[in-house]
């Protein structure tokens, strides 16, 4: 929910540096007028006080390209920041190029990440498309895949990053979401094929089925033992006001994930099929849905198959990156 107290903040670098990690995302760019907290705004002073405070981290933030304002949001802060990334759909990359050739014309300004979002609702001719147009700029300095949903498999990560390599100059990365429980072996295949960095978070925080957990990644790859994880978790539980979702929502985010169903449509399909999602769910083919009104009217056609006695069978996995 965006409401890291700035004692909170201080005390994940703190706890980072421990295990000597040296970049970490503050949180969202923003005009002064549009913040809500210090991290869903990353207001100048609060930027220069963790710089201050923490002068071996590397600062990263995110920047929205579809933001009307933002020139405002990083106005002034672009120098205390290593890495500003973008945020991007198909609809915004254009614009996204744009501001990454804006904010390459300051003196020394941040690398510049374009973040491909929800990855895995693009077939791979189109991602070949959105690497391509990235590919031509010379202000790009990385390519991020997000698997936001969290609904790849392991076996589509690497086809995905080698397609990228193949596309591509830039340096890539990787960001996993656990929905399906596959972001640390996800990651390390990402890793394994090239990306040269790869997400984490405390615990494995994060929307829907979390992200990558920092500790499980260390200690799967072989860069830290298992304390490291529990150390972890007393540090979140002593220092950080957030918890994990619900076991049930957890469940059907899962769900949803399966079938590369976003699950921030969550709330939304569940109050259009309140007692018959779940069964839509084993029913509904996986593809690769882009929008909620897709997947309502997808939906609406399994429902009807199933109404008039011919129900719907799943399709086998196919790849959806």
């Amino acid at each position: 929910q965006w409401r890291f107290t700035d004692a909170e903040v201080g005390a994940v670098l703190d706890h980072l540096m421990r295990y000597a990690i040296r970049h970490a995302e503050i949180g969202f760019l923003r005009a002064p007028a549009d913040a809500t907290s210090a991290v869903n705004g990353c207001p100048t002073n609060f930027l220069r006080q963790l710089a201050d405070t923490h002068p071996q981290m590397r600062l990263v933030a995110m920047l929205n390209p579809a933001d009307p304002d933002w020139r405002a949001a990083i106005d002034g802060r672009l120098d205390i920041l290593s890495m500003v990334r973008l945020t991007c759909t198909t609809e915004v990359l254009d614009h996204a190029l744009q501001i990454a050739d804006a904010i390459h014309q300051i003196l020394c300004p941040p690398a510049v990440s374009i973040n491909l979002i929800s990855i895995s609702s693009y077939r791979h001719d189109e991602i070949a498309n959105l690497v391509q147009r990235v590919d031509r700029s010379s202000a790009v300095d990385y390519l991020y895949f997000a698997d936001s949903r969290g609904a790849l498999a392991p076996r589509e990560v690497g086809p995905l990053i080698d397609l990228a390599r193949r596309h591509c100059h830039q340096s890539l990365g990787f960001h996993a979401h656990d929905t399906r429980g596959n972001a640390i072996e996800n990651s390390r295949v990402a890793f394994d094929h090239g990306c040269e960095l790869v997400d984490v978070s405390l615990d494995g925080f994060g929307l829907a089925g979390g992200n990558t957990p920092f500790a499980g990644l260390l200690a799967a790859a072989g860069l830290a033992d298992d304390a490291v994880e529990i150390h972890t978790q007393a540090f979140c539980a002593r220092e950080l006001s957030l918890r994990h979702a619900p076991g049930d929502d957890r469940a059907l985010y899962r769900a949803l994930a399966n079938r590369n169903l976003d699950p921030i449509w969550a709330k939304d399909l569940t109050d259009l099929y309140p007692d018959r999602l779940t069964g839509l769910l084993e029913a509904l083919p996986r593809r690769t849905y882009k929008t909620l009104d897709s997947a309502q009217a997808a939906l609406g056609a399994t429902a009807a198959e199933i109404a008039a006695g011919s129900p719907a069978v799943s399709e086998p996995h196919r790849r959806c990156a």
